[in-house]
């Protein structure tokens, strides 16, 4: 795998995993030699971590990394992460469906194995023992290496976990400096207000205390309606963001400027800086984007500038 000493990285089962991790949910459409120069941009940083899954893109999306992969400078450079469950109107974590669907990945991946594969959402109808049979199954056989979740609340991780045999590595759950339940919730327990409320059975805190890595998506989105009834969701930096996160927008260039880097780094840094050891997945498919965060491991952000952050995305102190 790459390494380099740009990027922290993440022990998870033994694999070495960056902390930034780029996310492809969005390159089906796009010309493989674009899906190329992202990859070589990501390396560039030490990003060495993909995030798939099989739904993206119908399966296209992993047939574009697999298709990418055959470059003699990308070959072999990649942790491949991808995830399985999500099927057209339910959910399915049945050992069949489990099977089937890293069989798929596979070929669609060109690859032997997969690193890291993650249960994509809960199936209120999943049968653990059945999970467990799959993820026997495909360790033995050399499919799967490591083990995880995503979108799973701390007592679904903690259930599942009492029936498999492989430690459950990773839970992916939504963060960014406008969305942070996780956050939220901790700050103001014991408090009449709305945030107060506990939407994931404290995974926070739980993932700290198991040794589970909760690898953050939307990192650098946000999703909103403003007065005029004018929706938006996109990246924290679309000029619709900017003009409703007035006060964030300040915030990010501010300390952009006081570290000599870009906002984009700033708000990956305020992920990275939490002492949870979060990963964070980006899900740019710009190359240019992609190298702005370049220097999001290395910023020096302080505890003061981090709540500074929180604060100007809206979030109050009690």
């Amino acid at each position: 795998m790459w390494y380099n000493d740009r990027m922290e990285y993440s022990d998870l089962g033994g694999i070495r995993s960056s902390r930034l991790v780029l996310g492809c949910m969005r390159i089906a459409d796009k010309p493989l030699a674009d899906v190329e120069r992202l990859l070589d941009a990501a390396l560039e940083l030490g990003v060495n971590t993909l995030d798939n899954a099989d739904i993206y893109g119908g399966g296209t999306c992993e047939s574009m990394i697999g298709d990418a992969l055959k470059a003699p400078s990308l070959r072999g450079k990649f942790v491949l992460q991808t995830k399985c469950g999500i099927c057209s109107g339910k959910y399915d974590l049945s050992r069949k469906h489990i099977i089937e669907s890293v069989e798929g990945s596979l070929r669609r991946l060109r690859t032997d194995s997969i690193d890291i594969l993650l249960l994509h959402r809960p199936d209120t109808l999943m049968r653990p023992h059945e999970v467990a049979q799959a993820f026997d199954e495909l360790q033995k056989s050399g499919k799967v290496k490591v083990f995880g979740v995503s979108n799973f609340s701390a007592q679904q991780v903690d259930y599942l976990q009492s029936v498999v045999n492989q430690k459950l590595y990773v839970d992916q759950l939504q963060m960014s400096p406008t969305y942070c339940p996780l956050i939220d919730f901790g700050i103001n327990v014991n408090t009449p207000k709305p945030e107060a409320c506990d939407r994931d059975g404290g995974a926070l805190e739980y993932c700290r205390k198991n040794g589970v890595t909760i690898q953050t998506y939307g990192t650098v989105q946000c999703s909103f309606t403003d007065e005029n009834g004018f929706s938006f969701s996109g990246a924290i930096f679309a000029e619709p963001a900017k003009k409703k996160y007035f006060s964030l927008d300040f915030t990010l260039r501010g300390l952009a400027q006081k570290y000599g880097v870009t906002p984009d780094a700033i708000a990956i840094k305020w992920i990275l800086h939490h002492p949870a050891d979060m990963q964070a997945i980006v899900g740019t498919t710009s190359a240019e984007r992609m190298l702005r965060y370049k220097d999001c491991c290395s910023v020096p952000l302080t505890d003061t500038e981090w709540y500074e952050i929180y604060r100007a995305a809206g979030h109050t102190l009690p």
